[in-house]
């Protein structure tokens, strides 16, 4: 028995080790790759101005003998409306002198006309030869009435005089400041206070270049209301008040010039009736979105966030940000189960998500976590998350 124990261990000598243990891919976890249509939002701020503002500027010169009520910082105004009143005297006077020059005017042409006439009657009577232009009396005709048409003009003009000490809105707004009272005399190109109109507000919003391909970028200015409606819509925001505020306008036009400092191009937003004059509620029709803004005031100065809204996208694919690794990779895992990296045309990262436009199939599963650096062709053991857990995104109006 000793002897056949020996043979055997001759014959069949044991392995040198430890024989190597298999070893099992580890669990990963992964998506399943699924389209989605979505609408993308640009992000910007800027700062509220009016859409006109000017300097209120008196065009005669003269005693101020009576302000506006409304004539105060911060007064609201309509259109026509008497802000200031210079002493009118001088200008009437004025207006009488040239009064008095057209009626003398038309005194003398009158004369002259009737002197033509009877020149003209007795060269007719004499009958001898063709009359001359001063018989006729032609070149006195056209002095009389070249006279009275500059005294009409001159009449004219005084009375436009007149009227300027009326110094009347040239629109509906409000007044920023002033720098004039009653008793003050003023003359011609003094700046009595800084008015702005109430018919819009507007925002300057700066956008990368980048950004500009998710939204419509008006070319021109945008003339009519029918065609601002076809404009993005853009909600602004800001704490106001104490509170939350919402305002709603659209995109009208762009700036045209990329700043060389920032490589931004600005984008105008138009916000009608920003001081609540004309509406007091929402009409019929209007969305939700509408129902919730545009309650409150916008203030000239205010900054504030501003929320473009984009175009929508189709087939698009939404992933947690994580997933895309260096050079837009992302690791799609095969029916085999082995991990294959591939470059996708990454749209743009927004609240932790990576929005993919390209490089991906629906059903596709792709990785999300378990390994810290996926290697090309490494075997996985794939396991789906749970409906909750699932970070690619839902699509969004």
């Amino acid at each position: 028995m000793g002897g056949l124990a020996a043979w055997l261990l001759i014959q069949f000598p044991p392995e040198n080790g430890k024989q190597e243990e298999t070893l099992t891919p580890p669990i990963v976890r992964v998506a399943q790759v699924e389209m989605q249509s979505k609408r993308l939002h640009v992000h910007s701020q800027g700062q509220v101005v009016a859409h006109t503002e000017i300097d209120l500027v008196t065009e005669v010169s003269g005693r101020i003998i009576d302000t506006s009520p409304v004539f105060v910082s911060g007064g609201y105004f309509n259109k026509g409306d008497v802000l200031v009143t210079i002493d009118p005297a001088d200008y009437d006077l004025r207006v009488a002198q040239a009064q008095a020059q057209v009626r003398e005017a038309r005194h003398l042409l009158m004369r002259e006309e009737a002197e033509a006439a009877q020149a003209h009657d007795e060269w007719k009577h004499l009958g001898q030869g063709d009359p001359g232009p001063l018989s006729q009396h032609i070149p006195q005709l056209q002095e009389m009435r070249a006279k009275l048409a500059a005294a009409e003009a001159a009449l004219k003009y005084a009375r436009q005089l007149r009227q300027r000490t009326r110094i009347r809105a040239p629109f509906d707004g409000r007044v920023r400041n002033h720098n004039t009272g009653i008793g003050q005399y003023v003359t011609q190109g003094n700046v009595l206070g800084v008015i702005y109109s109430s018919d819009y507000a507007e925002v300057r919003l700066p956008v990368s270049t980048r950004d500009l391909a998710f939204i419509d970028v008006p070319d021109t200015l945008v003339a009519d209301e029918e065609n601002s409606k076809r404009m993005p819509r853009v909600v602004l925001a800001a704490e106001y008040q104490g509170e939350k505020r919402f305002w709603q306008g659209r995109i009208v036009r762009s700036e045209g010039v990329i700043d060389r400092n920032t490589g931004m191009l600005m984008l105008v937003a138009r916000i009608p009736d920003p001081f609540l004059r004309t509406s007091s509620s929402p009409q019929s029709g209007e969305d939700r979105l509408s129902r919730l803004t545009n309650t409150t005031a916008l203030p000239v100065g205010l900054f504030v966030e501003a929320l473009i809204q984009g175009r929508r996208f189709d087939r698009l694919v939404i992933l947690p940000t994580s997933v895309v690794f260096k050079d837009d990779q992302v690791a799609v895992v095969d029916q085999q189960d082995r991990l294959h990296l591939r470059t996708v045309k990454l749209l743009k990262r927004e609240h932790e998500q990576a929005i993919i436009q390209a490089g991906l199939t629906a059903g596709e599963r792709v990785l999300l976590s378990g390994l810290l650096q996926p290697v090309e062709g490494m075997q996985v053991t794939p396991e789906l998350p749970n409906t909750n857990d699932q970070a690619s995104g839902d699509s969004h109006p």
